[in-house]
């Protein structure tokens, strides 16, 4: 048997964030938001492993650091070119964050989670984001195979 202890959270937040701001540093400012991005991401992981527990009808909620780090993969998958300014940013982090919500089997657990999300967006990066809007993103163009990437 192998056994492995957590990450803390401060080691996932100093890994992330180097990854996250070596891939912003190429953009036009930024970069300065990768700590406010992988912070609220390591906070809401936490918050889903303690909050969001298996039973025998959400068996399925074991989360682990390999859901965090699809975030991240997901916001790293943009084009430098598609990614314009600061309100991109935050819908393609909203976006990758559905990693989380995607799983979720209740309306219940998908509100918590959606609230959850809503208050990092308007603590951290001061936008106002209703729970509607935040489900109504996404990034893709599937109508045109030519073009990888595209805010719909």
């Amino acid at each position: 048997m192998v056994w492995t202890p957590d990450l803390s959270i401060r080691s996932m937040e100093t890994i992330f964030t180097s990854i996250l701001k070596g891939f912003l540093s190429y953009t036009k400012g930024l970069e300065k938001f990768a700590p406010s991005i992988v912070k609220s991401s390591v906070d809401i992981y936490t918050k889903i492993r303690t909050e969001l527990l298996p039973t025998p009808t959400k068996s399925h909620y074991t989360f682990n650091l390999r859901d965090l780090s699809k975030v991240f993969q997901g916001i790293l998958e943009i084009k430098y070119e598609d990614l314009p300014g600061k309100e991109i940013l935050v819908c393609l982090w909203v976006e990758a964050s559905r990693i989380f919500y995607d799983r979720l089997v209740d309306e219940k657990d998908r509100e918590w989670f959606l609230t959850l999300i809503q208050g990092y967006v308007k603590n951290n990066f001061e936008f106002e984001w209703d729970n509607r809007h935040i489900k109504e993103i996404l990034f893709g163009d599937y109508s045109n195979m030519q073009k990888e990437y595209q805010r719909i």
